[in-house]
Order: C-alpha cells, then sequence, then structure tokens
C-alpha cells in the first residue's frame, strides 16, 4: 500500500476572464503569481509564476504551476494577478482558496478583487500513480567472497533531497553467483520517487554476509525514467573504483511492466463524491455543560476540543463535497422531550432533516444542542454507525463515499455490537474516524484501528479492509490541524481500496482545454480560439462565467447520476 505521508504532484493550469484594464492605451499585460503557505498563520511564499501575455484581458496561461498535494491538510492557495510592468507591476486582483477545493472541484472559478475571473484546473501528473513492475539481474558482479561467490541483494532508496535517502525496498538475496536474477520487483512510482520521474533514485548492491557485515559490491542512481526501458543497464560503482571508472558489474531492467492504477484524484474526476457526517457524544463523563472543567463548556475566547476537531476535519472534508450539506447527530444524550438516552438524535431535531449547512452550520447545530440535550449514556456507536451505513447502501457504491467522524469522551459499552456493525460497513463506501476527547483512556478504543490486520467479530467474521482510525485529542493538544491530518491521512487509500474492491474503473473522462471555457455574455457568446497557443480574445463587459465547472458530457453524466441519488 502507498504510504500516506507521500504527496502527490498537481499541475495546475490558469486562466482569466473579463480583467480590469489599467493601461490607457492598450489593454493590461497580465500575469499570475501562485502563492502557497505551511498554514493559516504562516505568511504566503511564492511557488510559481505563469508568463506574461502581452494585450490581453482574458488570458490563457501556457505555464503551469506544479506543487504538493496532501489530502489531509489545508494548503492555503493566493492567485495574483499582475499587469507587467518594467518599474513595478500593478496588481489587477487576486483571489483566494485552497488546494483542497481546486482538487476536489477539478475547475474551480473565483471571483479576483477588482474586477474578474480567475478559473483554475488540477490536474495529477501524469503516471505519479502507476505501478511498476521491474524484472532485474546483475552481471558480472565484483566478487566478495574469498571462497565461492558472492550472496548479492539489491536496496532501493528514495531521494529526500540534500543528500538524503529513505528506504523504499530490499529484495531478496540470491546465493552463490555473479551473475542474480531476482525476482520482480513491484512498487508505485509514487512510493520510489514520489511520482517524479527525474528525482533521482539509489540503487545499492550488496553480498550478503553471514556473520553479519554485509560487503558493498555497488551502487547505481537512477531516475523512473531510465528505468521504465526494457534492457536498459546501470553500471555499479563503489566509491574507490569511481575515480578509477572501473564498474564492479552492471544491473539491468530485463523487462518493465508498467500498469495503470486509478488514483483518489482520478476517481473524484470520475465523479466520487465524499460525503461526511459528523456524531457527538452527549455522554454524562463529558461534564456539567455549565461547568467550565466539562469538555462540551462553551468559551467564546477559545474553541473547546469537539468544536476544534469539527472545525479541522470538517474545512478539509467540505472541500470534496459539492452540496456542502452535512448530516449530524448526538448519542448518549436525552433531547428535549423525550425521557431516555438517545444514541442517535439528529441535532436539527428533525429526523426527517439532519443536514445543516457547511462547516459552521455544524458548528452552531452543535452549540445550540447543548442548552437542549441533558447528558446521559451509556456510550454505545452501533446506532451512528448503522444509520450512514444504511445511507451508504442508499446510493449505488461507485457514487458516493461516506466519512463519519465521531467525537466521543471515553470508553464504548457496546464493544461486540459497534465491531459487528464495522466488519459489515467494510463492505460499504465508508470510514470511521473516531477522535477521543478528553482525557479518559482509550486502549480499548485502539481495538477499532488494527493497522496491522483486520477486524473479527465475535462470530468469527471478518472485515474486508481496514476502515476505522482513532486518534486522541490530547496527543496534538495545542496543533488540531496535525490531529486532522493524523485522522485523515488513511481516507484517499481507504476511498481507491474501496472503488479496485468492486472493480470500478471506468475511463476517465477528458478535461476540455481551459481555453474553451466557453463565457456567456449579454452580448453574443465569444468565439474563444483553441489550442495551446490561442488566447482569447478581448471580452465584452457584461460577462457571466458558469459557477459549475465545465465538463463534457459524459463526465457531466457521473455528476448527475450521483445527485440523483443525494
Amino acid at each position: 500500500m502507498v504510504e500516506s505521508y507521500l504527496s502527490t504532484k498537481v499541475e495546475l493550469f490558469i486562466c482569466a476572464r473579463n480583467l480590469i484594464n489599467m493601461d490607457s492605451f492598450s489593454k493590461s499585460d497580465p500575469f499570475c503569481s501562485v502563492s502557497t503557505k505551511a498554514n493559516e498563520s504562516s505568511h504566503y511564499h511564492e511557488i510559481g509564476q505563469t508568463e506574461v501575455i502581452r494585450d490581453n484581458l482574458n488570458p490563457n496561461w501556457r505555464t503551469t504551476i506544479i506543487c504538493d498535494y496532501f489530502f489531509e491538510t489545508k494548503q492555503p492557495m493566493k492567485f495574483s494577478v499582475y499587469d507587467y510592468d518594467d518599474s513595478s507591476p500593478d496588481k489587477l486582483g487576486e483571489a483566494f482558496t485552497t488546494l483542497g477545493e481546486i482538487v476536489g472541484k477539478g475547475t474551480l472559478i473565483l471571483d479576483l478583487t477588482k474586477k474578474g475571473k480567475i478559473i483554475v484546473r488540477a490536474e495529477e501528473v501524469k503516471g505519479s500513480n502507476d505501478n511498476y513492475e521491474f524484472h532485474m539481474r546483475g552481471i558480472k558482479l565484483d566478487k566478495k567472497d574469498l571462497f565461492g561467490k558472492s550472496d548479492p541483494y539489491l536496496i532501493f532508496y528514495r531521494s529526500l533531497g540534500s543528500n538524503s535517502w529513505t528506504e523504499v525496498h530490499r529484495t531478496e538475496i540470491v546465493m552463490k553467483t555473479l551473475d542474480p536474477i531476482w525476482k520482480p520487483i513491484i512498487i508505485s512510482g509514487q512510493k520510489i520517487c514520489n511520482g517524479d520521474k527525474h528525482k533521482p533514485i539509489k540503487i545499492e548492491c550488496f553480498d550478503w554476509d553471514r556473520t553479519g557485515t554485509h560487503d558493498l559490491i555497488g551502487i547505481a542512481e537512477v531516475t523512473l525514467e531510465s528505468m521504465s526501458t526494457n534492457g536498459a543497464r546501470f553500471e555499479l560503482f563503489t566509491p574507490k573504483n569511481k575515480s578509477k571508472k572501473k564498474n564492479s558489474g552492471v544491473l539491468e531492467v530485463s523487462n518493465v511492466i508498467i500498469k495503470k492504477s486509478l488514483s483518489f484524484i482520478d476517481y473524484l474526476r470520475i465523479g466520487v463524491q465524499i460525503s461526511f457526517s459528523l456524531a457527538v457524544d452527549y455522554t454524562a463523563s463529558n461534564g456539567e455543560v455549565s461547568s467550565s472543567s466539562s469538555l462540551h463548556y462553551l468559551n467564546s475566547n477559545s474553541p473547546n476540543q469537539y468544536e476544534s476537531a469539527i472545525w479541522e476535519v470538517g474545512t478539509i472534508l467540505e472541500a470534496y463535497d459539492t452540496d456542502k450539506l452535512f448530516p449530524i447527530f448526538g448519542f448518549g444524550g436525552i433531547p428535549r422531550g423525550e425521557h431516555k438516552a438517545n444514541h442517535c438524535f439528529p441535532l436539527t431535531f428533525d429526523m426527517s432533516n439532519p443536514y445543516v449547512p457547511g462547516v459552521n452550520g455544524m458548528l452552531q447545530a452543535y452549540r445550540n444542542s447543548l442548552s437542549v440535550v441533558s447528558l446521559s449514556g451509556p456510550t454505545f456507536f452501533a446506532h451512528v454507525i448503522r444509520n450512514v451505513m444504511a445511507v451508504a447502501q442508499s446510493a449505488p457504491p461507485q457514487a458516493v463515499y461516506n466519512v463519519l467522524l465521531i467525537l466521543t469522551d471515553g470508553a464504548i459499552m457496546d464493544m461486540d455490537e459497534t465491531i459487528a456493525c464495522i466488519v459489515e460497513a467494510s463492505n460499504l463506501p465508508m470510514s470511521i474516524i473516531i477522535v477521543g476527547v478528553g482525557n479518559a483512556d482509550f486502549t480499548s478504543m485502539e481495538r477499532l484501528d488494527c493497522d496491522d490486520g483486520f477486524l473479527v467479530d465475535n462470530r468469527g467474521r471478518k472485515a474486508v479492509r481496514d476502515i476505522v482510525q482513532f486518534v486522541p485529542f490530547y496527543k496534538f493538544r495545542g496543533n488540531p490541524a496535525a490531529l486532522a491530518a493524523e485522522v485523515l491521512k488513511e481516507v484517499p487509500n481507504q476511498l481507491t481500496g474501496f472503488m479496485k474492491m468492486i472493480n470500478y474503473a471506468p475511463d476517465i473522462p477528458e478535461a476540455r482545454p481551459l481555453s474553451q471555457i466557453t463565457i456567456e455574455a449579454t452580448l453574443p457568446p465569444l468565439d474563444l480560439p483553441s489550442g495551446p497557443d490561442a488566447s482569447a480574445p478581448d471580452a465584452p463587459e457584461a460577462l457571466y462565467v458558469p459557477e459549475a465547472p465545465v465538463e463534457d458530457s459524459e463526465h457531466s453524466h457521473h455528476r448527475h447520476h450521483h445527485h440523483h441519488h443525494e
């Protein structure tokens, strides 16, 4: 499985429409600067600039910006459009968003602060998600043993930059030969070089030694690009023999098989939606709401842990949900008008409509609920999980992937029933994220998040995949963004793993070039030229840019198909 800390390389394509004209005798000469920042409180730094397009208020810039995309972090982005001027450029406007919003939408249209629109498309850098099968052999390796031949094996390293490396693969040892043939090496482009075909990869060839110190036969520095040809050969050198120009043997890629694999971003392009729902713990162990020691205590100066977790996780998932309406539930409390603990009640208090608009709507519903729900118990998860399972079963499995966030302050009392639910849910398009709030002992929760194997229920049924991520809040006190990253980092792998499990791998629709995005105007529509060189002709003043991403008919079919089931 691809490690989750790896980023995905995405390429940003940018154009603008109906820019403000700053030049009195001609039109503006616009270029776009793209900046990002590590977190909300740091400063923006530029990651790239487009070229200048002369005399044009509707530029289609050809220069693309490549950046690292992490699903699990916020990644604020700023697009600043300037009119190029020899003395100092004039700002024509700027727009703010997050990389997640761009990736989630595919094509995002933003208002510039002064006038006009900027249109940004994110595409995954091609091939970064492919899997590779290398058939490798050694030829005339140096003999390291006094008696008999060497026992060679290979270690592959990914570059971390500035001469630092991390091991990504180790072959088996082939005994007693100077011309070894290793078993096929199967690895993703993501894992071996972060999807960058030109990034250096280091291969070390060692002679295995029973007594423990393995001898270095030689080192080759290669790239994914150079390894991707059948028959490619690489000389091995040791630091000693490098200066003498004499190699210590040769590695050959006798055969390479490239297996295309759909990525998380591919599934978003095909039209898979992410649906986010929330469940909040109203058990008495949270402490009386009016007491400042309560986990539910509302303080206008600083958010409580429930509010922090809702905000940090919610603002990331919100980017991938088209209607931005989220169902929100409580458990373990007694809503006003009821007489016993309810283990799954909507915080809208309307069972037919548990949805609230956006993360702000969630926070509002949570805060309002505290005055009308009495804390009770015990802590049961199964009801809430079953509720989301029913939603997951109501749409075609490839249409919507459901992410349930459960915020809880302690150990659960229905462990067997919850495990049985999770085992069943592993067959459905859903993931469960559990955040432990407060300082309780969460040891039992670790049972649900089995990274080393699959859950088995008390009837012996086994989960088909791992769908639970548990994190205690106190581990990230003072850094809630890191908490969100930790709980969300597995979601892309869980989504792609599910889609592969049900063999859902349709063709990815071709995106229409940005230069062809039509702009409806009150005047006759613009006849936009196509092709990479084309810049849109001058536009009339009154322009209407459609807010929805522009897609071909096959692609939009997927979107509508999905909405039909929401």
